[in-house]
């Protein structure tokens, strides 16, 4: 049985003070927006997703097309929650709509959970101009760094690789160490990038992958002094709790 509430915990997110949470970095986003469905549903909360940019859809989802704000209040009194977003024809992936749109659905639920950024799987990403594409309105963001990328060259574990290698100012084949993960997570051209005064909270994913847990524990030692909140942990192993 999962134990609901696990990562509101470990992320230590205030639901009640902080609604509206984007979720910003590498691959996972998705992954870890419908797990914190599934513990708000437990907690009887109303919860919309959405998307800025581009996510998966599982169709299991009541999906309501762009902002047809009854249709939504009808979702979320049924089902408790809803993905709100149009489909793109071509990937079936849900697809943008517009922030301002998206700001009057906020009344209508407890919780909104937003994709704010693209990585197409890879573990690691540092955001190119455009990036990402946070609402004004989020309370909360949460970026998102695989473990897996520890130790293996950034051209192989970062989106738009080139970007991360500028970044750190290495060559493509360097391997990515924990100081790399660590000023990516709260560099302001990094996935600090447009959090401004928003909550903000690091998840390392896929510490599962790791021979033992210390790399994991010592940038989240790391990120602690430097007043930044983070926690690892591996959605994949939370699918069987």
């Amino acid at each position: 049985m999962k134990r609901y509430g696990y990562f509101l915990d470990l992320l230590k997110l205030d639901i009640e003070k902080y609604p509206v949470i984007a979720v910003v970095g590498g691959g996972g986003k998705t992954s870890l927006i419908y797990r914190l469905n599934e513990e708000l549903q437990a907690l009887g909360k109303k919860v919309i997703i959405s998307t800025t940019t581009h996510m998966a859809y599982d169709p299991m989802l009541p999906l309501v097309k762009s902002t047809d704000l009854e249709q939504v209040s009808e979702i979320l009194k049924e089902h408790g929650f809803a993905a709100v977003a149009d489909i793109e024809e071509t990937s079936g992936k849900m697809c943008a709509i517009e922030e301002t749109a998206l700001k009057k659905l906020v009344p209508f639920c407890d919780v909104m959970l937003i994709e704010a950024d693209g990585a197409k799987r890879k573990p690691l990403k540092v955001p190119a101009d455009w990036e990402p594409a946070i609402p004004d309105f989020a309370d909360v963001v949460v970026s998102v760094i695989g473990l897996d990328c520890l130790g293996k060259p950034i051209c192989e574990t970062a989106h738009r690789a080139e970007y991360t290698s500028s970044f750190l100012e290495k060559n493509l084949e360097a391997p990515v160490t924990e100081e790399d993960i660590e000023k990516i997570a709260t560099s302001v051209h990094g996935l600090y990038k447009n959090v401004d005064h928003k909550v903000y909270r690091v998840y390392l994913n896929k510490a599962d992958v790791l021979h033992d847990s210390s790399p994991a524990e010592h940038i989240v030692e790391d990120l602690a002094k430097q007043g930044t909140i983070a926690a690892y942990g591996s959605l994949r192993e939370a699918e069987k709790l």
